[in-house]
């Protein structure tokens, strides 16, 4: 009888829950473009990205790095749009910050994505970010122990297709970023030639997708309860964020040990998210309450 439940309840939410959880990859050319690793690691140091390589050379995503900057010692990474408004980057908006999404290999995006990693008005989006010492809470890309390594970053972006019409593309780009926020590593990118088509993390590049694949947290659901398993190589602390299909973050939770169950007894029913960050890796689940 629950699991009738349980199953009525996926066909219910499955729609909207596609907008976090992303989208089946199709088929289409993926144009990858490698790079010698390029770092950037002084105040107002500046990638300009120009992801699909057109012939007018336009700039399509801004890269920046703080180290610090202004008399409020800010230090981080930042992410702006070359004038498009239609341009974005996967992540959300949090209290007027925008902030873009650090994620996985083998993560898909596509149409039915979030994209609001850059604030339109004043065309920034924060990767990292900190103030006198102060990390803001919601920055996807900090790890103040070992750093970030191999995070990508999700792009939509609109160009010109082959029967002279705007299309909308997605590619992603890989990132590292120093424990200190002080410097980022832009190290290859790519798109999807094929307009309105997904994309997965880490599509096109030469080497095997396993090659980036590391251990992450597991989480598995029991009914109304949440397990979760840190890898024993991992420092044994951690938080989980249960995130709402509005990208809100309902519940917060602090994990101790390797070990840990979460009781979702007292949760909204419906489905939601749970993400977890740990030693620079990140990992979700979807949950049904009911």
């Amino acid at each position: 009888m629950e699991n009738d439940k349980i199953e009525r309840l996926v066909l219910k939410y499955t729609g909207m829950a596609s907008a976090i959880l992303g989208v089946q990859s199709v088929n289409g050319q993926v144009i990858w473009t490698d790079l010698q690793d390029t770092t950037l690691s002084t105040n107002g140091a500046i990638y300009d990205l120009d992801i699909d390589q057109d012939t007018g050379n336009v700039v399509d995503f801004r890269i920046v790095q703080l180290v610090d900057s202004t008399i409020y010692n800010i230090s981080g990474v930042l992410v702006r749009t070359g004038g498009n408004a239609a341009n974005q980057v996967v992540g959300v908006n949090y209290s007027n910050y925008n902030y873009a999404f650090r994620l996985n290999v083998g993560d898909t995006i596509g149409p039915g994505n979030t994209f609001k990693g850059i604030n339109q008005a004043r065309n920034i989006g924060y990767l990292a970010f900190e103030v006198d010492g102060t990390t803001y809470p919601n920055s996807q890309w900090v790890d103040t122990t070992s750093g970030v390594t191999d995070g990508f970053l999700g792009l939509r972006f609109t160009a010109p297709t082959s029967d002279s019409t705007t299309g909308t593309f997605y590619g992603w780009v890989r990132l590292d970023v120093s424990a200190d926020l002080r410097s980022v590593t832009i190290k290859e990118f790519a798109y999807q030639s094929q307009p309105d088509s997904s994309i997965y993390m880490g599509e096109g590049a030469p080497i095997n997708i396993n090659e980036f694949e590391v251990e992450k947290p597991a989480m598995v659901q029991r009914g109304k309860f949440l397990d979760i398993s840190l890898p024993e190589t991992y420092t044994p602390a951690a938080r989980v964020k249960l995130i709402g299909l509005d990208g809100k973050m309902i519940r917060e939770y602090a994990l101790s040990g390797y070990k840990n169950q979460i009781s979702l007894e007292d949760l909204p029913k419906g489905i939601m998210v749970a993400h977890i960050s740990s030693n620079g890796v990140e990992a979700t689940r979807k949950v049904v309450v009911y």
